[in-house]
């Protein structure tokens, strides 16, 4: 009878994510695997067909973690302004696993920008928006809730949650004002030059 595998495939994910939290996921190998769990890499080939099958495991896992820290986000008024605080907060507190979800050359942002979305859905109601309406507010919102979480990455002491608040609405609120008078924001254009 075969001897059981000592590791679960869910150890083997919980070190993967261990490892990127501690060095990011470029760190991730077998041999790290391996070494994480105090054994050879040999043993997690029993369980996954190759590496590119743990790291995908290792992906649906960061991505189940970013997906609870986002529960409940559409329950608050406005949902996207939550939504930005609570993005900013995982990219500080988990700047790793942000980095590997959504700012590394396999990112995955489709996870956050449906979430996003469904905040989108209730803002639309709640302000009497129009579907396209809604689009404008989020395509001007999404870049800004995602440049100020990704700065947070490297450098999260340059935003408090108050800043990051006060960021949000001033935006929401300038976005939301032009929408609602209808007007085009302004085109840059030259200084009318001064002829002596």
């Amino acid at each position: 009878m075969p001897r059981q595998p000592r590791f679960s495939k869910d150890d083997i994910v919980a070190a993967g994510l261990r490892i990127v939290r501690s060095s990011g996921f470029e760190a991730i190998s077998a041999r790290a695997l391996g070494k994480e769990l105090g054994t050879s890499s040999s043993p997690m080939f029993t369980m996954f067909k190759d590496m590119n099958e743990v790291i995908d495991a290792i992906r649906t896992a960061a991505e189940k973690t970013f997906t609870a820290r986002m529960k409940g986000v559409t329950d608050y008024f406005p949902a996207f302004k939550e939504f930005g605080l609570r993005l900013v907060a995982f990219a500080k507190e988990d700047p790793n696993i942000f980095q590997m979800l959504f700012l590394g050359k396999d990112a995955r942002p489709e996870i956050a920008e449906s979430i996003a979305r469904e905040c989108l859905v209730a803002v639309e109601q709640g302000y009497g928006l129009s579907p396209e309406q809604a689009e404008l507010l989020f395509r001007q919102m999404w870049p800004v809730a995602c440049g100020i979480a990704a700065l947070c990455v490297k450098h999260p002491e340059d935003f408090t949650e108050e800043d990051v608040s006060k960021t949000l609405s001033y935006h929401f609120s300038g976005i939301m004002s032009i929408i609602k008078s209808g007007r085009e924001p302004e085109n840059i254009k030259p200084k009318p030059q001064n002829h002596e």
